[in-house]
């Protein structure tokens, strides 16, 4: 049985907001359990929200306390370290994409490059330049596949000392 789709905007029905909060507070709570029970980590969680006086704590007060002064002592640069704002998260992303199209447009290039010299004179035109982009992709690619020969190599022989 499919879910419907959900849009992420504020429910307008109290009872309906109400209820979906219980649910989703529950099922994340679940999900962190599971989380520390298959990871064995130590994991807490505070939910403040409309419907109870002061915030929700889980697993207890306690564990919360440790953990989060546990996370106090750490150096700033670590306590950072992971933290994304909207703007940071963005830029991620933006940098993601240009690696991928730069990598979708050097693929395109070689293709090309392949279709030309295969269908083609290629002392008609000025191939220089992007011969050389092709050279060196070849020889990365070739770099990639002696070290994955080396790696494999090195297996092997650990495996016969054995």
């Amino acid at each position: 049985m499919g879910r419907r789709k959900v849009t992420h905007e504020l429910i307008s029905d109290k009872s309906t907001r109400r209820v979906t909060f219980r649910k989703r507070k529950e099922g994340i709570l679940k999900k962190i359990n599971e989380l520390t029970i298959l990871c064995g980590l130590r994991a807490c969680a505070i939910i403040y929200s409309d419907y109870k006086d002061g915030p929700e704590v889980w697993p207890n007060r306690r564990e919360v306390r440790v953990l989060l002064n546990r996370f106090s002592a750490l150096p700033k640069e670590k306590q950072t370290k992971y933290m994304m704002d909207q703007k940071d998260l963005m830029t991620r992303m933006i940098q993601d994409a240009e690696k991928k199209l730069e990598k979708e447009q050097m693929h395109s290039r070689a293709m090309e490059l392949g279709m030309i010299a295969a269908f083609s004179d290629l002392d008609d035109a000025d191939y220089s330049e992007d011969l050389i982009k092709a050279a060196d992709v070849v020889e990365k690619r070739i770099n990639v596949i002696r070290q994955r020969i080396e790696a494999l190599e090195s297996r092997t022989a650990l495996v016969k000392k054995d």
